[in-house]
């Protein structure tokens, strides 16, 4: 579909067949470069733009076992678990721990999204679904594995 084209009601039509009404396309919905918007409205601005990321985050920790077992699991008890039982650790070794754990996080809010995007498409059992699902899962059994070895390489100069 061309971007140009007109929709009904003399709108344009978007590639995706979502776009916002004329009315609404001359308003402000990004703060400008020169400053001219207020700080409240600034401020809800960004409550706002911050309020989609964060029921994301919400869904995927009040929903998602997975999510909630490797936040508590690995972050909460693993890393302050590492430290302790091994001596003190150097601000890079605990910077990479940090950093894998993230990963491995990020790693599997993404393979909950593209599942629960994948399930909503196609209800129905599909060969090629499942693979799309199994490859998201085989990128959150990476991310554990570079963790496990970055772990390996923290701990082999405590030895």
């Amino acid at each position: 579909m061309d971007s140009n084209r007109k929709g009904s009601g003399n709108q344009p039509v978007s590639r995706g067949g979502f776009c916002k009404p004329r009315g609404l396309q001359a308003q402000a919905t990004e703060p400008s470069s020169e400053g001219s918007m207020s700080p409240s409205k600034l401020m809800n601005y960004w409550i706002t733009r911050l309020s989609h990321p964060l029921r994301g985050l919400k869904y995927a920790f009040t929903r998602d076992y997975a999510v909630r077992f490797e936040t508590i699991v690995f972050g909460i008890i693993g890393i302050p678990a590492v430290y302790f039982l091994f001596g003190p650790l150097s601000a890079k070794e605990l910077l990479l721990l940090i950093f894998c754990w993230f990963f491995i996080v990020v790693t599997e809010i993404q393979n909950t999204a593209m599942e629960v995007a994948l399930t909503r498409l196609h209800p129905e059992h599909d060969e090629a679904i499942g693979r799309s699902k199994d490859l998201a899962s085989g990128a959150v059994v990476w991310a554990f594995v570079f963790g496990l070895i970055s772990l390996g390489f923290v701990l082999s100069g405590k030895f």
